[in-house]
């Protein structure tokens, strides 16, 4: 699909689904357990096993999903799904390197992403840095660093945090915290995400966000639901994860789960450099612990 035809289409949604808007902070409200904001997501954090940024370790991360066919056609450059269906993900908290190697029907993609850079290899030839593909690919990168380490990710970079009226979904109570990021994904300034919090457990049970990072989604917004959850030496992370795009339309967009995890493997630097793994990187994430 030609750039002119998908924002043909884009349009002609819009128009017809109308808007659905992004939750707003309200005045006003008060709670009757008399809890803020940020005391409900610090006991998310704990529950998450604390801040993951000061694991001395590594972590290592491979999933398997699948894309509906709708947001493959509103949103290629940003489901990218030729490339993105199985990953190798690899992560140290400590400096925030992020390397993960996507498979798919048409080849490799080897991003890495660090705390002042990303570079993109596309079945190893690299891509420019002002590319659309490496623009969106900051901003997906960025989302599922915090899809994963979630409460940890929002710690770093919330500037502000509001509470929203709770929730209740499917039998379940959730406490609604509002926070503003700052960076937001990719290269967007800010963005917004609204966490669910299971009120019994202060597990986070969703995410809801906004993607102001890459032209063709400024103004829409996503949630993600966390289904199962894995514990990983100190960590509860989450293992299963469906995305759904609320708004300007409501549309399933992508599912995949996690088929393997491991720890401490003590990868370096040059490890995760150039167009692919090497070294202790290389192998691929043993099943869950």
């Amino acid at each position: 699909m030609t750039r002119c035809a998908r924002t043909i289409l884009l349009a002609l949604i819009v128009a017809l689904a109308g808007c659905s808007a992004f939750p707003q902070a309200r005045s006003g409200i008060e709670f009757d357990d008399g809890r803020s904001a940020s005391d409900i997501f610090e006991h998310c954090l704990a529950a998450h096993g604390g801040d993951i940024h000061e694991y001395p370790g590594d972590i290592n991360i491979a999933t398997d999903g699948r894309w509906y066919s709708v947001i493959q056609r509103i949103q290629p450059v940003v489901s990218d799904a030729g490339f993105r269906v199985t990953s190798e993900e690899r992560f140290r908290p400590r400096d925030g390197t992020y390397a993960i190697r996507h498979s798919g029907p048409a080849g490799n993609k080897y991003v890495v992403r660090t705390a002042s850079s990303i570079l993109v290899h596309y079945n190893g030839v690299a891509v420019d840095a002002d590319d659309e593909r490496t623009r969106s690919t900051a901003m997906t990168n960025d989302a599922f660093r915090m899809f994963h380490f979630g409460p940890s990710f929002i710690k770093h970079r919330a500037t502000a945090m509001t509470r929203l009226p709770d929730a209740h979904e499917a039998g379940r109570d959730y406490r609604r915290v509002l926070a503003s990021l700052s960076p937001g994904f990719g290269q967007s300034d800010t963005d917004h995400v609204v966490l669910w919090i299971d009120a019994e457990s202060s597990r986070l049970f969703r995410v809801h966000m906004t993607l102001e990072g890459f032209e063709t989604t400024r103004g829409a917004h996503v949630d993600t639901t966390f289904l199962e959850y894995l514990q990983v030496g100190p960590y509860l992370l989450p293992s299963r994860f469906s995305e759904r795009v609320r708004g300007p339309i409501r549309v399933l967009a992508h599912e995949w789960h996690i088929t393997g995890m491991d720890i401490d493997r003590g990868w370096t630097d040059a490890d995760v450099t150039g167009s692919d793994f090497s070294g202790r990187a290389a192998a691929p994430a043993t099943r869950s612990p």
